[in-house]
């Protein structure tokens, strides 16, 4: 079910995003876990990992598995899943990680209840991450003679798609905090 699509653009996406995530988030009395899926290496990838890192700047105390000095991939993922729901079994888990998506959703960011599929767009199979999907449409993509091409729009746009989510997050981080103390 989706919950939210904004671009980053728009001028309510922040707002939007940040309430969302904060009836999630506050509503339970379940700690926050964030999966930050993706990889340096490759630059429609970058939006988890630079997203977790944003994240860990801004709240250092929350729980963010995936940054840039540590990023959580298809090599890894399966095993640190595994290790983050077993050290923290009674927690809220927000999946966050790039997309692709048609022309025109480029910039989109979405947030939905669910978990995310990661490496779908690549017809990889891993398992599924969390009670939350929040993907940042980072690309398009087409079907030639069968095959998936990815069409990169630039650093520009999973950057200000990373401040955006990073930011939301630590504006209902914060709001919990302030609530709880």
């Amino acid at each position: 079910m989706l919950i939210v699509s904004k671009h980053y653009r728009e001028s309510d996406a922040l707002t939007a995003l940040s309430e969302a995530l904060e009836k999630i988030i506050c509503g339970s009395s379940l700690e926050p876990v964030f999966f930050c899926v993706g990889s340096d290496r490759h630059l429609l990838d970058s939006f988890g990992p630079l997203t977790g890192s944003m994240i860990k700047e801004q709240i250092p105390d929350v729980v963010v598995c995936g940054t840039l000095d540590d990023p959580l991939h298809a090599r890894n993922l399966p095993l640190k899943v595994k290790e983050m729901q077993n050290d923290y079994p009674a927690s809220i888990k927000i999946a966050i990680d790039a997309s692709l998506g048609v022309h025109g959703e480029i910039g989109f960011i979405n947030l939905r209840q669910g978990p995310l599929l990661p490496g779908k767009a690549v017809a990889r199979r891993l398992p599924p991450i969390g009670d939350y999907a929040l993907t940042g449409v980072v690309g398009t993509y087409s079907h030639k003679d069968g095959n998936r091409v990815r069409e990169p729009d630039g650093l520009a746009n999973i950057y200000h798609l990373s401040q955006l989510v990073s930011a939301a997050v630590a504006k209902c981080c914060k709001n919990k905090t302030e609530r709880e103390g």
